[in-house]
């Protein structure tokens, strides 16, 4: 089980300084060139001197020049009306179709992220993959490899970033959220053939001009992604520490996926 430092229960004003996090970080496992993905809810930390930034360099200083930090940049807010979760009022569909701004790798907001989001994206060397719905932002020796050629289709299946971090064996990292938050996870949806397939439009600039294009993708879930991490955690394919004040989660990107495609199998083959 994890524990937090004795240090900082004692003294919960204690200040987190980039050396505490980095020192945290290789103890539960990050080392020189491993390529990572990073989901992050950095508010619950404590006082981080540096604000969001010192995680960052931390992760970093741990991988180092050979390794790669991956962080999804995700933009749903860009899909048409008609495909939004939360529609707008359909008589406004139109206009807003017709005003929309096409998605830019450098300027397109990711949509309710964590500050540590917005603060990957503005670090030097960060590439960012170029999808309107399911970008991701990568730094470190194979940033280019895992953002070019991000295909529009099946976002987040074998070809995507996803795909290449499976294919790769990188690893996953959890800083501060629980598994429903695991980018990684939602590649096993792809694998398994269970989810319909559905089309959804958002805004691309093609020739200086904004054109809608159609997508195909799968329903996404993730309501069943906090019972594949206790699974994980039975099996004993998670080291599970405290990073400064927050509970972090770390384990193979690979044997994530694998052991998801497992459990979305038979779950959905009992309903």
């Amino acid at each position: 089980m994890a524990e937090r430092s004795a240090y900082f229960i004692e003294n919960e004003r204690t200040v987190i300084h980039k050396q505490d996090i980095k020192i945290q970080l290789e103890q539960l496992g990050i080392q020189k060139g491993m390529l990572l993905i990073v989901n992050a809810d950095t508010l619950h930390m404590g006082y981080l001197n540096g604000g969001c930034q010192a995680v960052i360099e931390a992760l970093m200083e741990c991988v180092g020049y050979e390794g790669t930090i991956v962080v999804p940049t995700f933009t749903p807010q860009y899909k048409d009306p008609a495909c939004q979760k939360d529609k707008p009022p359909r008589q406004q569909w139109q206009e807003i179709r017709k005003q929309a701004l096409p998605f830019d790798r450098k300027l397109s907001e990711p949509m309710g992220a964590d500050p540590f989001v917005y603060q990957f994206l503005r670090n030097d060397a960060v590439l960012r993959s170029n999808h309107p719905l399911y970008s991701f932002a990568a730094w470190g020796k194979y940033a280019k490899l895992i953002c070019d050629k991000h295909p529009l289709h099946f976002a987040l299946g074998k070809d995507s970033p996803l795909g290449k971090i499976y294919e790769m064996n990188g690893y996953c990292i959890l800083l501060g959220c629980e598994y429903e938050a695991c980018t990684m996870f939602h590649m096993a949806e792809y694998q398994e053939d269970i989810f319909p397939v559905k089309l959804v439009s958002a805004p691309i600039e093609s020739n200086h001009r904004i054109l809608w294009k159609d997508l195909l993708d799968i329903e996404q879930h993730n309501e069943n992604f906090s019972e594949i991490g206790e699974v994980m955690e039975d099996r004993k394919i998670v080291k599970t520490a405290y990073i400064a004040y927050s509970k972090c989660h770390f384990f193979s990107a690979r044997e994530a996926v694998n052991l998801a495609s497992t459990y979305f199998h038979m779950y959905y083959d009992e309903i």
